[in-house]
């Protein structure tokens, strides 16, 4: 895979990666490929490849913008976890070279599509359903016309395999390999020995309607911990798979395992 044309994105909200970032772009143009240096997102249009620095949350955003232009991200870890990293920045030069030789894989991951009155939302890592207030709440879920039993708790995680590690984790889910076209639900804090999250196929329809006693008790579904959309009462939130996965490029090294087990100590 060749580039012509490169985007260098930082976090605005974290200026002190810029330097590096412009060093990337640098780097790039001294090797023949054309690199703009964006702090907006909304900037993205001919380019070929994306370059992130930052950390996962910078990783998240990215792929939002990128998955509907079909842009791969290369991702450089300037955070703390990077879990979904392709390099660090210590070995900036070697892996930025070992991109622009065609070494990196390029993964397809899946995406999550919430769809709130008609608007649709993307989301790579999960869509959870939560209100405004420390209590819970009753969450009546549908599956391709077949009714759940009720969630009753703080909440609950829809995960993409790719957030199965993430918030899902946390709360209790399974680890999911990210090529497995699944979504995992997981309820968050549920007042219930019973209840325990559920993996289901992504190709299907998911709806989730907060059951909430007062009009003062707001309800929103929230894409990938970075941007909340209200749920209005009596309406409900319906989750598909994308039609747009995300695109990541990744050195051979750091296939999903290797990383698990390096930055989660899975298996230790």
């Amino acid at each position: 895979m060749t580039f012509s044309h490169a985007a260098v994105f930082y976090n605005p909200d974290k200026p002190q990666n810029a330097p590096l970032a412009q060093k990337v772009c640098d780097f790039l143009r001294a090797s023949g490929v054309a690199a703009d240096l964006l702090s907006d997102l909304d900037r993205l249009s001919t380019h070929d490849l994306l370059i992130s620095m930052g950390g996962d949350g910078t990783i998240l955003r990215c792929a939002r913008a990128t998955a509907p232009k079909q842009i791969p991200i290369f991702g450089i870890n300037c955070g703390t976890l990077g879990f979904l990293a392709a390099a660090e920045k210590d070995h900036l030069e070697q892996d930025l070279t070992a991109l622009l030789q065609g070494k990196c894989v390029l993964h397809k991951r899946l995406m999550l599509a919430a769809q709130v009155e008609n608007q649709t939302y993307y989301a790579f890592n999960d869509c959870v359903l939560r209100t405004d207030e420390s209590r819970a709440f009753e969450t009546r879920a549908v599956w391709n016309e077949a009714e759940l039993p009720s969630y009753y708790g703080d909440g609950v995680i829809v995960a993409s395999p790719t957030g199965s590690t993430a918030y899902s984790l946390a709360a209790g889910g399974p680890i999911i390999e990210p090529s497995v076209p699944v979504f995992t639900l997981t309820p968050v804090c549920p007042h219930s020995f019973y209840q325990r999250p559920l993996v289901i196929p992504a190709q299907g329809v998911l709806t989730l309607s907060p059951v909430l006693k007062t009009d003062s008790t707001k309800a929103f579904i929230s894409l990938d911990g970075q941007k909340n959309v209200p749920v209005a009462r009596g309406k409900s939130v319906v989750i598909t798979r994308s039609p747009c996965d995300a695109q990541l490029l990744c050195l051979p090294e750091r296939y999903f395992f290797a990383i698990l087990h390096r930055k989660l100590h899975w298996g230790n």
